[in-house]
């Protein structure tokens, strides 16, 4: 296997390339931009540090997706509600900061960084217009993500590098969404349901060949990250895979024997599941409560984006983050913010099985877009119930997941629309 280093010029090419696709097809700016700051290129070159090439890409990228036709139209707060929750959600953020415990902590801590999660989020839902495009997002986000999980995959499988913790060695990136264990185990809970539906959808051999090795490498990455919360994510993966299955039985009981294969067969899965205990719920549990108890202090709209850790350093003597989304939303944004984003998600969910009935309407539950809205809506609910025990409120993902779940149902509803038509026109003929 070649050293990560001596792959990182394949980002490095990529995102220029990309960046100039987008200038004719603007669904590659979100991916150049995505590229260059997701496999933080400027930390492994300090030269696009002084270039500013995040900026650069970011907000060219956005201008040109802005300046594509429709795309104010498609940012507006009429075409989706999910885009009229998003603007009161950076309201209430807004808002948080003005109170915040400390501007410096919230604005180098979180908001500079969700700055590029807005841009992304712009750039996405301006940019997809169709299915071939949604396809296009979605597999260069799988890619991206497999050549992220390069670098731990190669440290354990040559035994070299690794962080040593109190219940063994863990490979993680050197920066990045994977340079934490938990981190890691996360982002791979995220993207195996989507990974998973895009094998089913997959028509040609080849395509699911390549999706197959894909889902094969992220679940040994989730397992040797040695995350609790990896563990039991993929066990609620492994529930609504058997919920949402034709043959829940059957399918439950498949799933089930596969569980144990791999409690008994894999050790690292086996004793990861070993240390969930009363305990850890307990350390999670008290980030929420502290959260709620923030807000019964009289920090009604939050103690500011980011400043979390600072007020429960002050309050409880405690000086982590929350380890629990649910208490870092009250605790940093308040009343506001928790029910605002409480209805961004719901708005998403919605959003996705509308698509997957109107599709049904159709008979259309074999597409790309059925299986693609169907992983969306499993991996929100495997994030959502791991971020019981992680902080994860600024992250782009939700923000992502959102946007695509807008793009999917505006073309379901044009492919409902062109076939009303060619049925009403099928009706006169015949009449």
């Amino acid at each position: 296997m070649p050293d990560p280093d001596i792959i990182r010029f394949i980002p490095l090419l990529l995102f220029p390339i990309l960046f100039i696709m987008g200038l004719f097809r603007p669904v590659f700016m979100p991916i150049s931009f995505m590229v260059l700051w997701l496999s933080k290129l400027p930390h492994y070159y300090p030269e696009l540090v002084s270039i500013h090439a995040e900026a650069l890409v970011g907000g060219l990228g956005t201008i040109r997706v802005l300046l594509y036709k429709n795309t104010l139209m498609r940012l507006g707060i009429k075409y989706d509600l999910i885009n009229k929750y998003f603007y009161f959600f950076l309201l209430s953020i807004a808002l948080s900061f003005i109170f915040a415990w400390s501007y410096q902590h919230s604005w180098d801590y979180k908001l500079y960084d969700f700055i590029k999660v807005l841009l992304f989020y712009c750039m996405v839902l301006g940019s997809i217009r169709d299915k071939n495009e949604i396809k296009i997002f979605i597999w260069s986000l799988a890619f991206l993500y497999l050549y992220l999980a390069y670098e731990p995959l190669y440290q354990f499988v040559t035994g070299t590098g690794g962080v040593e913790e109190m219940f063994g060695t863990v490979y993680i990136s050197e920066v990045g969404i994977f340079s934490g264990h938990v981190s890691l185990a996360n982002n791979m809970n995220q993207i195996i349901p989507i990974i998973f539906f895009l094998f089913l959808s997959a028509r040609k051999k080849s395509i699911k060949i390549i999706a197959l090795i894909t889902l094969l490498v992220f679940i040994v990455v989730l397992i040797m990250s040695k995350s609790r919360g990896g563990v039991l994510g993929f066990m609620m993966f492994a529930g609504c895979l058997t919920y949402y299955s034709k043959n829940r039985i059957r399918n439950g009981v498949l799933i089930g024997i596969i569980l144990m294969l791999f409690a008994i067969s894999l050790v690292s899965f086996k004793a990861t599941a070993s240390r969930i205990d009363e305990g850890s719920a307990q350390g999670r549990l008290s980030g929420l409560i502290h959260g709620i108890e923030m807000v019964l202090k009289g920090n009604l709209i939050g103690v500011g984006p980011g400043c979390y850790r600072l007020a429960r350093s002050k309050y409880f003597h405690h000086t982590l983050d929350s380890h629990n989304i649910y208490g870092q939303i009250l605790g940093d944004l308040g009343i506001p913010g928790a029910i605002i984003w409480f209805f961004l998600i719901r708005q998403i969910f919605i959003n996705l099985i509308k698509s997957r009935r109107k599709l049904k309407l159709i008979s259309m539950e074999n597409s790309f877009l059925y299986h693609l809205s169907m992983g969306l809506q499993i991996s929100l609910f495997v994030r959502l119930f791991v971020c019981l025990a992680s902080h994860a409120l600024y992250i782009y993902y939700w923000y992502i997941v959102a946007a695509l779940s807008i793009a999917i149902l505006k073309n379901v509803e044009i492919l409902l629309e062109k076939h009303e038509t060619i049925n009403k026109k099928d009706v006169t003929v015949v009449g």
